[in-house]
């Protein structure tokens, strides 16, 4: 099937979140969702959905307008060019599809359809490096400052999201959520006494390491083969321990207790973790790192409710209805 061509690219591009009932819609935007399927009476359909920097919206295209065609030349990941009218299905905006076809990549700015962190890369990539730079065991700053100061971790590094869905969900999101983590934990080890600071904060900064192999963040957040099959505790486990063996006289109990709070940073076995916490170091992680992730749902839950100009929204990773007005802000 031949491309369709770009949309007039003088035009104003019109974001899912400008989409307004009634609409038409001649855009490009990046194929997040691809359900193909057939009715009752055997037409095609195709359920979808198109995703920019902006959020995501549904969208349904029928047999009648080239579904079967669409669904056969289109799958998860392609930008596409998207003709339709924007319509309200059970009280939530969707495109009714006309046209669906897969575009060139060449010419696409990926700015446009992946959602970023609003904070500056380098500005974070530097604060982080600087709790690294405060570490005063030698053992565990020297594996600290291998690691993201290698090259390609230090750009993959930048530019991960920290989850598909549920928080820190765009590029730089990975950065943002593990500098949050480590700055409260430096707070936190200033509280307790009886916790390592240097082990903490070190377990703060490589957590989540390995979903920058985990997810894929090219043209929309997936897992990669390898993060589906291993997972990004066993991935960033195995890098670090083969790191840590690469460094002179790394004491063998320091390189468990390491090892440890990157297994036990779930908490629960319920939540992936191979082992629960045992430690202090690896207690204080694992609930920082919960409240972090609880935080951004929270703020993804808030979002939702401003766009959608409504006093709540429910969050599914919380399992609860979240409310957008503060205090000050209720009408008396």
């Amino acid at each position: 099937m031949r491309e369709p061509a770009l949309p007039d690219v003088t035009a104003k591009r019109r974001y899912v979140a400008d989409l307004e009932i009634g609409e038409s819609v001649d855009t490009v935007f990046l194929l997040s969702e691809h359900h193909p399927g057939k009715t009752k009476n055997d037409d095609w359909y195709l359920r979808t959905k198109f995703s920019d920097k902006s959020g995501t919206i549904a969208g349904i295209m029928w047999s009648d307008s080239g579904a079967e065609e669409a669904a056969k030349n289109t799958k998860e990941g392609d930008h596409v060019r998207v003709v339709g009218v924007v319509d309200d299905y059970q009280s939530k905006s969707q495109i009714k599809v006309t046209l669906l076809g897969r575009v060139s990549s060449d010419s696409i700015d990926p700015g446009v359809f992946l959602p970023a962190t609003e904070c500056d890369a380098d500005e974070m990539y530097d604060a982080l490096l600087g709790i690294i730079g405060s570490v005063q065991n030698v053992h565990l700053r020297t594996l600290l400052q291998s690691t993201f100061e290698e090259p390609e971790v230090a750009k993959l590094f930048r530019r991960a999201p920290a989850g598909i869905k549920l928080h820190h969900a765009y590029v730089g999101g990975l950065l943002e959520h593990t500098l949050s983590v480590a700055t409260l934990a430096n707070l936190l080890a200033g509280h307790y006494d009886s916790v390592d600071r240097d082990l903490l904060v070190a377990g703060a900064c490589l957590h989540d390491l390995g979903k920058i192999w985990e997810l894929a963040y090219d043209k929309a957040f997936k897992y990669t083969e390898e993060g589906r099959l291993v997972g990004h505790l066993i991935l960033e486990s195995n890098w670090l321990a083969r790191r840590m063996d690469e460094i002179e006289d790394f004491p063998a109990p320091l390189r468990s207790h390491v090892l440890h709070l990157l297994a036990s940073h779930h908490g629960r076995f319920e939540h992936g973790a191979p082992v629960q916490p045992a430690t202090r170091e690896a207690l204080v992680l694992h609930y920082i790192d919960d409240l972090e992730a609880k935080m951004g749902a929270m703020n993804i839950a808030i979002d939702e409710a401003e766009a959608n100009n409504d006093d709540e929204a429910y969050s599914r990773s919380l399992g609860r209805w979240v409310l957008k007005r503060r205090w000050n802000e209720v009408e008396e």
